[in-house]
């Protein structure tokens, strides 16, 4: 299946045998420090994470919800990217708190790097992004 929407996420992700749990953080573009920029360039954009959560596929009804859900969570904060991985479970059950806990810190950790290998990005209006290589 082609992941080419949120949507097409979803579906993918309530169709596999294992339960999967999504990992979501929401990020801001903000501009690196000016000490890294070339002379004479504006400084390069990087992304910073804002707040994080996991929910259970089934839980999702779709990208306009969740887009809702984190107006109210970030108290009103302006996100940019909404940045998405999923963690499986195993023989039916779904991730304890403690691996989604854990999952979670490594992604922010990842954005905050700049790695976003194995991520999909959506912007604020639930469109697929693609990052330049």
């Amino acid at each position: 299946m082609t992941i080419d929407s949120f949507a097409t996420l979803l579906d993918a992700a309530k169709g596999r045998p294992e339960p999967q749990l999504f990992l979501l953080t929401f990020a801001a573009f903000e501009a690196e420090p000016q000490q890294h920029a070339a002379p004479g360039q504006p400084p390069r954009m990087a992304l910073a994470p804002l707040g994080c959560v996991d929910r259970r596929a089934p839980e999702l009804a779709g990208f306009d919800d969740l887009a809702a859900e984190a107006r109210q969570a970030l108290g009103g904060a302006r996100w940019d990217v909404l940045l998405v991985s999923t963690l499986s479970g195993c023989a039916g059950q779904w991730p304890d708190e403690r691996q989604a806990g854990s999952a979670l810190r490594a992604m922010v950790n990842a954005i905050k790097l700049g790695q976003m290998n194995g991520m999909l990005a959506f912007d604020r209006d639930g469109e697929l992004l693609r990052w330049a290589a």
